[in-house]
């Protein structure tokens, strides 16, 4: 997977609606191993059916964006995770909505070789 293009955004409507802290279920972050800089924090958060998520890129110019998925049958965090990227920015090369965990860790790491990380790292919270 590749980034075609990053265009970093912040989304002008409230971001802070879809922080649901009381419901918090997960967080990825992408680390730079040489420096210890965290390039990009994904949260997430589940209210019954719908997973909200969060992401916030560190780049020269801030970026951050959001999305929910919610209903059955397919990922519904990878799916919240593609709306927010491509919200904050991130064109992929590929979609990413419901192809599971591996897509998610392949998206990340695919934005920090785009930002010049040479050793990045894929590191996953639970609530």
């Amino acid at each position: 997977m590749d980034i075609i293009s990053f265009s970093p955004t912040e989304d002008p409507r409230n971001i802070y609606s879809y922080r649901r802290e009381k419901s918090f279920a997960s967080q990825l972050a992408v680390i730079d191993l040489d420096t210890g800089r965290e390039i990009a924090c994904v949260r997430f958060y589940q209210l019954d059916e719908v997973v909200y998520c969060v992401v916030w890129i560190d780049s020269d110019k801030p970026a951050r964006g959001y999305g929910k998925a919610g209903g059955g049958g397919y990922h519904k965090r990878s799916a919240a995770m593609g709306n927010a990227l491509t919200r904050a920015g991130v064109t992929l090369s590929k979609p990413i909505y419901g192809c599971g965990d591996s897509a998610m860790d392949e998206a990340l790491l695919a934005l920090a070789r785009h930002m010049g990380v040479a050793r990045p790292l894929v590191v996953r919270a639970h609530a």
